[in-house]
């Protein structure tokens, strides 16, 4: 989902961002990949990973079945908040994809399951 940069605070992608990305050594802080780097996970949704080997081409290692992901850091509120605008760095987190995902997963089982706005909505519900 496209990230809606209005909700940040101003100085999100100048500042804090590469502040917690220089924290993190530009690695996810849950499993250690590393920022830009394609690797491939050997068990399916595992926080395992390798490196893409040297020299070797994606399109012939997907033949054999190994996909490839390249790493994009992202940064976790753990509070899910991204309108607080105070976020201390001990509450954001240098995440992959993956890390970040499955951080987030019961959020979006509830998102999916209510919509996205259920919170907010239940007083809604039984007015008239």
């Amino acid at each position: 989902m496209p990230i809606d940069y209005n909700r940040y605070p101003p100085d999100w992608k100048t500042v804090i961002r590469p502040r917690i990305l220089k924290r993190a050594e530009h690695c996810c802080e849950q499993c250690g990949a590393p920022d830009g780097a394609f690797i491939y996970r050997p068990v399916k949704k595992s926080a395992d990973w390798r490196l893409m080997p040297e020299g070797h081409l994606a399109d012939v290692m997907a033949e054999d079945g190994v996909k490839f992901t390249k790493v994009v850091l992202t940064i976790a509120h753990l509070d899910h908040d991204a309108t607080n605008h105070e976020v201390t760095d001990d509450r954001l987190r240098a995440w992959c994809q993956l890390c970040h995902l499955n951080y987030d997963r019961p959020r979006h089982i509830q998102n999916r399951k209510y919509g996205r706005r259920h919170l907010d909505n239940q007083g809604q519900l039984f007015e008239m």
